[in-house]
């Protein structure tokens, strides 16, 4: 039954999804080619979509497979289905390291969690760059490409990345502004 497969698929995300949702977009990729028949440059459309609006990307990504899939019942199954593992484990670790607190393992559990959720995030970023900078996947015409990369793209998203990182324009404003150059430049 759909229901169920859009349920246990999303359960997994939820589950082995550490480091949110930038760090499990392979993941989410490989829940959604599962219903779908997403191209990795269509997927990266969705994401920055997803990034303009409320909420985490797997709740999003969860939400919208579920409802392209099967309806309102397809997107409630999906959703609780990725939330419903995060919401177990932060009432499960909150009672545990409420009560160990000053334990010396919990806190070298911790320095050891960091450098795999940073490497996850790599990998969603590597993601990501494949289907929003290489040949194959960029503007029609493929103006500036050098090497297989797109370099109008990589231009905004370097813009973007500076501007983001000394805070000086929040995510809506940089998905509008660069929305609004890629449409006049790229059509």
């Amino acid at each position: 039954m759909i229901y169920i497969r859009l349920f246990l698929t999303f359960l997994k995300i939820g589950f082995v999804g550490f480091g949110g949702g930038l760090a499990i977009l392979p993941l989410i990729y490989q829940g959604v080619s599962r219903f779908t028949d997403i191209t990795k440059e269509q997927f990266a459309n969705f994401f920055g979509i997803s990034q303009a609006t409320p909420g985490p990307i797997a709740v999003n990504a969860a939400t919208y497979v579920g409802f392209e899939t099967a309806g309102v019942l397809g997107a409630a199954c999906s959703t609780l289905g990725v939330i419903l593992p995060s919401f177990l484990l932060v009432v499960v670790f909150t009672k545990i390291l409420t009560e160990n607190r000053d334990n010396r393992l919990v806190d070298g559990a911790f320095v050891g969690i960091r450098p795999v959720t940073l490497g996850m995030l790599l990998s969603g970023v590597w993601f990501i760059a494949e289907g929003a900078l290489f040949v194959g996947t960029g503007h029609p015409d493929m103006l500036g490409v050098v090497g297989g990369v797109d370099l109008p793209v990589l231009g905004m998203a370097l813009v973007s990345f500076g501007l983001s990182l000394w805070n000086k324009a929040g995510a809506i404003t940089l998905i509008i502004t660069m929305g609004v150059i890629g449409a006049l430049v790229f059509s």
